[in-house]
């Protein structure tokens, strides 16, 4: 298939370009370019990539079928989302298995592409837990860690791990010979522990500045390691779980694509203000923000392309440069740029239709070169 007349992302220019782009059997097989302009072409740019989500539209993943994992899957294509990480969050170990199963069987049939798993929790620190159940968090053992990541294979893993705990390094070294990749979250390390995990193998921050040890003038913690480092850094640009201007500020640091959009939504995304639960947690919405009963923040109920719009107008900066944050950044934080995050030739056609507007307005989006609508 073919299509003509278009405004195309260009990944490495961070611009539209005027030209053409051809795919067949589900991978992009040419782009031309011709240096012509046209305003009113249709934009087309890379699908995005979530790979922090525990659910969105009424479905929250650790309580989901295969079938329901489907479902919901249509929900993220809508707004988008071509590469998902369904997240799988602490619980018992028999618990995250069985919803690692129904995620790898949902994977087949899926509308957008389940590319891997996101384990967030629990090998986390108990002085930084947020709305994770303090009792079923454990040590961060290689062994586990390494028989988990064996049963999300072949899908890819990603792993939130506090690394001052114990064995939290030695877990790191050996599961990225798995080629998991691994974030550090929900953490109350000091620098130098986050740059030792840093040399381990790890990779990334889970949601910066969230659950976190703090950035001190004399202890720069998880937070100080994430902005001064060349690591990924994670961040849910709701204007709830940080200032607009400390975001303003973070990208103006972490703008060489390091910058990662997440939404740590979960199934209160895309619904009415209510009650709701989080693997099994209770949760309340209430003008966008979601608690505990305690009052402790629980996730989002952010969307992608809200998300982009929100850098947009906090960090003061283009829809062009927001974008990577969403797709090429995301993409190779979790290993799978190769694949997906640009529209390069040889990689999947998943992209999205724009109108001419400046603004997000999905018109269709492609799924391995099919059409949505």
């Amino acid at each position: 298939m073919n299509i003509e007349n278009a405004l195309i992302f260009n990944t490495d220019a961070k611009k539209f370009l005027h030209g053409s782009i051809c795919f067949e059997n589900g991978i992009i097989t040419d782009i031309t370019y011709d240096g012509k302009s046209d305003r009113d072409a249709i934009r087309i740019i890379p699908g995005l990539v979530e790979v922090h989500t525990h659910g969105r539209n009424g479905y929250d993943i650790m309580a989901c079928s295969s079938s329901d994992i489907c479902r919901m899957s249509s929900h993220y294509a809508q707004c988008g989302v071509t590469s998902l990480f369904p997240t799988v969050m602490t619980a018992p170990y028999e618990k995250m298995i069985s919803s690692i199963e129904a995620i790898k069987e949902a994977s087949y049939n899926s509308v957008c592409n389940i590319d891997g798993i996101h384990v967030e929790g629990p090998y986390i620190s108990p002085k930084r837990p947020g709305c994770h159940t303090k009792e079923l968090i454990r040590k961060p053992l290689p062994e586990e860690i390494c028989d988990l990541i064996k049963h999300i294979q072949p899908l890819k893993s990603h792993i939130t791990i506090a690394p001052e705990e114990s064995c939290a390094l030695d877990a790191i070294a050996e599961g990225a010979l798995l080629k998991a990749s691994f974030g550090i979250g929900h953490s109350d390390a000091s620098f130098a522990q986050c740059a030792d995990a840093l040399q381990a193998g790890a990779v990334s921050f889970t949601h910066t500045f969230n659950a976190m040890s703090l950035l001190l003038h004399r202890e720069p913690g998880c937070v100080g390691c994430a902005l001064s480092s060349n690591a990924y850094a994670e961040f849910i640009v709701d204007g709830i779980h940080i200032d607009r201007n400390v975001i303003g500020l973070a990208y103006k640091i972490k703008e060489n694509g390091k910058f990662v959009l997440v939404t740590d939504s979960i199934a209160a995304a895309g619904m009415p203000d209510g009650n709701y639960s989080l693997a099994g947690i209770p949760v309340t919405v209430s003008n966008g923000k979601i608690t505990t009963s305690d009052g402790t923040i629980a996730g989002s109920a952010l969307s992608m392309p809200k998300a982009i719009e929100n850098l947009m107008e906090f960090a003061k900066i283009p829809f062009e440069k927001a974008l990577i944050c969403a797709t090429a950044a995301p993409a190779r934080q979790v290993g799978i740029y190769d694949v997906c995050g640009s529209l390069r030739v040889g990689k999947r056609a998943d992209f999205v239709l724009l109108g001419n507007r400046e603004v997000f307005d999905v018109e269709n989006v492609a799924v391995n070169g099919k059409f949505l609508f």
